[in-house]
């Protein structure tokens, strides 16, 4: 955990799809595995480039987290193609690093039979706090899976249980 602790953390989440495009995204900012923020964007909520820009001019974000990230990413590319990667420098914008938890579960725990958001969740998290948290931080969308928020803090909760356990910088792409 050492070489992340201190820096900003990300776990991002989409729904929609690419004929669609983005219903819902959502970002919740951590350092040293304490939320220190939350956004969301709703589609009528304007423009997605608009909203993703601002926060990230306001933050720029040392590491990206999200389950299955070639989701995230495809969704990145056919919204923003301008962009490879995301950490603003010099005015250069480049989404990564990225830990994706998909691939961190499934290297851990190989004898899983399903790696989904919700079973990972049935399996290691506890319900009681992913409700708790839900209750503070869904504002706008739902409290299930396949919500974004909801989404980003099953997610949140899944890497933050690693801290200790493995160490997470080894796990960047």
């Amino acid at each position: 955990m050492s070489a992340l602790k201190e820096r900003l953390g990300c776990v991002i989440d989409f729904e929609g799809s690419r004929k669609a495009g983005i219903q819902q995204a959502s970002i919740l900012e951590f350092r040293n595995f304490n939320i220190i923020n939350t956004h969301e964007f709703l589609r009528d909520d304007g423009n997605f480039n608009d909203w993703i820009l601002r926060l990230l001019k306001a933050n720029p974000i040392n590491f990206w987290v999200s389950h299955n990230i070639t989701v995230e990413k495809n969704f990145l590319t056919s919204q923003m193609p301008y962009f490879k990667n995301t950490s603003v420098t010099e005015g250069n914008m480049v989404w990564g690093p990225w830990i994706d938890t998909l691939k961190i579960y499934k290297k851990l725990y190989p004898n899983l039979t399903e790696y989904s958001l919700k079973n990972l969740c049935d399996v290691f998290l506890s319900k009681r706090e992913i409700n708790v948290l839900s209750e503070i931080y869904c504002k706008r969308s739902k409290k299930t899976f396949h919500q974004s928020m909801f989404d980003c803090l099953v997610t949140f909760k899944l890497i933050e249980r690693l801290k200790n356990k493995v160490e997470l910088a080894l796990f960047l792409n």
